[in-house]
């Protein structure tokens, strides 16, 4: 179990997710005990930043996620601080503050620490951020470590759902900080896999996608196959995530610049 309160946590510019290191009381899970404040010296509080935490579909018990949704617009290219305060572990002990910083732009929030990924039971895509490097097992605060390359965004944003069937033609765009190097450029590095949703356990199942490199952006394209029986990469009118499977991409902790 991690020693953090936060093991990791994505900021967009519709969600903010948390995966919590231990396990939490879910009547803790309350929206006083989220505060979004400036990170200025004289912070300014923003009035009910969420909307209204309903733990029974925000908060994941399993994966111990919890799903924050926006219910504000945000100064534009200003740095904040979301602080979780007064969280009572499953000992029944207060955990200490903790805190997530990002810096708000006009159509994105750029996040500070590391993606989280959901739990969901629709049609999902998951980026699964291990590109900061070399200790990603010890939490979110590795970051300090490496502050200049990570994950930026990516489209789909990580723990999206209700995908179309030909979302982006089949195609996941990863933005890095910086320009990786290209001999990583292969399934080693970039695994794309999907996973059948039912009630009994399911695996993830590894797909033949193709990777490749913006010719001058930190844009890793990460293509996966239509379901036709000679597949085809990143064409128009074609199915690349078939309903009830969820998807995933996996980014491993080697990428480098």
């Amino acid at each position: 179990m991690s020693l953090y309160l936060i093991d990791n946590a994505t900021v967009s510019v519709n969600t903010v997710n948390i995966k919590f290191g231990r396990t939490i009381k879910i009547s803790s899970l309350v929206d006083e005990n989220f505060i979004v404040q400036t990170n200025t010296a004289t912070p300014v509080v923003v009035s009910n930043p969420f909307k209204d935490i309903q733990t029974l579909t925000n908060y994941n018990q399993i994966s111990r996620t919890l799903t924050l949704y926006w219910n504000t617009v945000l100064a534009s290219n200003t740095e904040y601080v979301i602080r979780i305060v007064n969280l009572v572990d499953s000992s029944g002990l207060t955990v200490p503050e903790e805190s997530i910083t990002f810096t708000s732009q006009t159509n994105a929030a750029t996040p500070s620490i590391l993606q989280a990924t959901t739990e969901t039971v629709v049609n999902e895509i998951l980026i699964e951020d291990k590109s900061i490097r070399p200790d990603i097992e010890t939490g979110y605060q590795i970051i300090a470590k490496n502050p200049n390359f990570y994950i930026e965004s990516t489209n789909p944003y990580s723990g999206s759902f209700y995908l179309a069937n030909d979302e982006n033609s089949g195609r996941v765009t990863i933005t890095f900080s910086d320009r990786p190097a290209s001999n990583f450029l292969t399934s080693k590095y970039f695994k794309a896999q999907r996973k059948k949703i039912q009630r009994t356990p399911s695996r993830w199942e590894n797909v033949p996608a193709q990777i490749s490199l913006h010719s001058w952006k930190p844009d890793i394209y990460v293509d996966f196959p239509s379901n036709d029986a000679t597949p085809v990469y990143y064409e128009d009118d074609k199915t690349y995530f078939e309903t009830g499977y969820k998807y995933r991409v996996i980014v491993s902790s080697e990428v480098g610049i």
